[in-house]
């Protein structure tokens, strides 16, 4: 057996032996240096501003602070969610254009403290799901039953529903960590009995989160979710649809400056423009991708994951991937910068070269969602990484297999394929709830034309496209009707959108200046209404991305002659080629989106 990494203990990482990747603590609920009160109380007001349309111009009166007075992770974390709520509502607005631009007054601290905590000053999933609840009981426990979040952008239950599943997903799944780093030292002690202790830990972790997952249409309505909650969550990276063709502009920031040593560096040889393009920053939005839980599983179990479309084939028999699938608008066929003005010196080729995570990840955009993690929880993954053994362990035993097994060898082996079988249950989950929450939102558009969201008058809309779910399909969406949609007919400012609106410049805009000083930038990918592209807020194809995370899950099972039962009391049948659940067929429901999910 090769030398095993040595890995840090959990909390060096800044991981909790029992609550994970929460804070071991729960967020903090105010800033006590009241040098910090104006952006409690901007915090505190933001969805009234928000609603009246007064929201920017109040921000336009708060004051530059100093975040490095800020002396505590827990208060960097919390300014963090507050400048994640204000800056976004800023930037998309309600009944309002897009702003390209981030005043000062929350760019520079944002940007301050983003790099403190390793994150991309952006919304993320660290900021609405590791930081943003509250207990309702300080002695009960992180689950459903005893929480609440901290802010939403809408106000809405439905979006706090939405936060506190994943944060009750990130509760529970807690004991997957201790477990992995325990199994990877009994792997390399041969300690077989206690090996299985820990997967079976982390088997019933794993049904916990497929449990609070299924609890997701509860309380989160589909509507609501995709044209109410969703377009705060966008980022401003490749969002020419949406007025960024370029990203955002972030005053009072560029690449020249260093806060550390407050000096700028001589610019006398730069443009205007190229100045101006130098603010520019392009940042992905939220993601599940997100979730260091969900990648340290798929680390830690050996979960190859390739660039979409590109996964390679098991089975002769496998039906190939449709040709949309493949690569279609994908943004991520090489790790972005997050400045334009890299472009121009020719630095993103180089940046793309070396991915920094190859072991198990071939998949562009989720090594690019890493950078959207904590420093130190992207760290831990890093040297999982590293450290991983179970998989080559796996494979090992797979080739004895053929001779014979000892009975804790067999039982390893279950062990290990229950695991899988349950992360491949949860991405099974997940495609049904995308397809059901943005797929058949996006394809059916939205009860009035503008979404709720500023657009541009022109026409009338001529027709609504509805959607219907093919009874014997999990996932396929069969359009009914074409629509005939303009530009005008639909909010042109948000992500969900740009399926149905033509990309452009608004004339006399700074993207619009820029434009035409560096027309070798082009425009920022467009996704063209044919293609039938459904994006995420992350920015990728979303439904072929997550319907081949899930089948390459599955491709990770071990294959040898045993029978056992599933955790669940379902019979599990394993050959030499394939691993499958045999379930009883569900009884016959009415087709309502709520039945719909259940019976999936």
């Amino acid at each position: 057996m090769p030398a095993m990494h040595q890995m840090r203990s959990l909390e060096e990482y800044d991981i909790s032996p029992t609550t994970g990747f929460l804070p071991a603590e729960p967020p903090l609920r105010k800033l006590s240096d009241n040098y910090f009160d104006c952006w409690e109380e901007m915090f505190s007001d933001f969805n009234g501003l928000l609603l009246a349309g007064k929201l920017r111009q109040a921000i336009h009166k708060m004051p530059l602070l100093d975040h490095t007075r800020l002396r505590t992770v827990q208060e960097y974390r919390r300014a963090f969610l507050i400048l994640c709520m204000l800056s976004h509502s800023y930037v998309w607005g309600k009944l309002e254009k897009t702003s390209e631009t981030l005043p000062a007054n929350l760019a520079v601290p944002w940007t301050g403290i983003a790099n403190y905590l390793g994150l991309s000053p952006v919304v993320c999933h660290a900021a609405v799901v590791l930081w943003n609840y509250r207990l309702l009981d300080l002695d009960g426990p992180i689950d459903l039953s005893n929480l609440n979040t901290l802010a939403t952008y809408s106000g809405s239950l439905d979006e706090s529903w939405f936060y506190l599943v994943t944060t009750a997903i990130e509760s529970v799944g807690a004991p997957c960590l201790s477990a992995m780093v325990n199994s990877i030292n009994h792997v390399r002690e041969g300690d077989h009995r206690a090996l299985v202790t820990e997967l079976r830990t982390i088997c019933t972790a794993m049904e916990g989160m497929n449990n609070a997952l299924q609890r997701m249409f509860e309380k989160c309505d589909p509507y609501v979710f995709y044209w109410k909650i969703r377009p705060y969550l966008a980022g401003w990276e490749n969002m020419a649809e949406a007025g960024l063709p370029f990203g955002l502009i972030y005053e009072g920031v560029d690449s020249f400056w260093s806060a550390e040593t407050d000096e700028y560096a001589d610019m006398s040889h730069l443009s205007e423009g190229e100045r101006l393009l130098r603010q520019y920053r392009r940042y992905a939005g939220g993601s599940a991708a997100q979730s260091s839980l969900i990648a340290a599983l798929d680390v830690f179990l050996g979960v190859e994951h390739y660039p979409t479309g590109k996964r390679p084939q098991v089975s002769q028999q496998e039906q190939k991937p449709d040709s949309r699938d493949q690569d279609v608008n994908d943004r991520y066929q090489q790790l972005p910068t997050p400045n334009p003005a890299d472009e121009l010196n020719n630095k993103m080729k180089e940046k793309s070269e070396r991915p920094p995570f190859v072991r198990t990840n071939r998949n562009t955009f989720l090594r690019a969602m890493r950078m959207y993690m904590p420093r130190q929880h992207r760290e831990f993954l890093e040297d999982l990484e590293l450290a991983a053994n179970l998989r080559s362990f796996m494979l090992q035993l797979e080739q004895h297999s053929k001779e014979s097994l000892s009975t804790e060898e067999t039982m390893v082996l279950d062990a290990y394929n229950d695991c899988l079988t349950q992360l491949k249950v949860f991405r099974d989950k997940h495609v049904q709830i995308v397809t059901l929450y943005i797929v058949n939102q996006a394809r059916k558009g939205p009860n009035i034309a503008h979404g709720g969201f500023a657009i541009e008058k022109k026409k009338p809309q001529e027709e609504q496209e509805t959607t219907t779910q093919d009874d014997d399909s999990d996932d396929v969406i069969h359009p009914t009707k074409k629509a005939k949609i303009t530009a005008a007919d639909h909010n042109v400012l948000y992500p969900q959108t740009a399926l149905e609106t033509s990309p452009g410049i608004r004339k006399g805009s700074l993207s619009a200046m820029v434009s035409t000083m560096f027309p070798e930038l082009g425009l920022a990918k467009h996704v063209d209404p044919k293609t039938g592209v459904v994006r995420g807020t992350g920015g990728t194809n979303v439904l072929p991305f997550l319907k081949q995370s899930r089948d390459e899950t599955a491709d990770t099972r071990i294959g040898f002659p045993s029978t056992s039962t599933h955790r669940n009391g379902k019979s599990v049948k394993k050959s030499n080629e394939t691993t499958t659940i045999v379930e009883k067929p569900a009884p016959e429901r009415s087709r309502s989106w709520r039945n719909w999910f259940i019976s999936k």
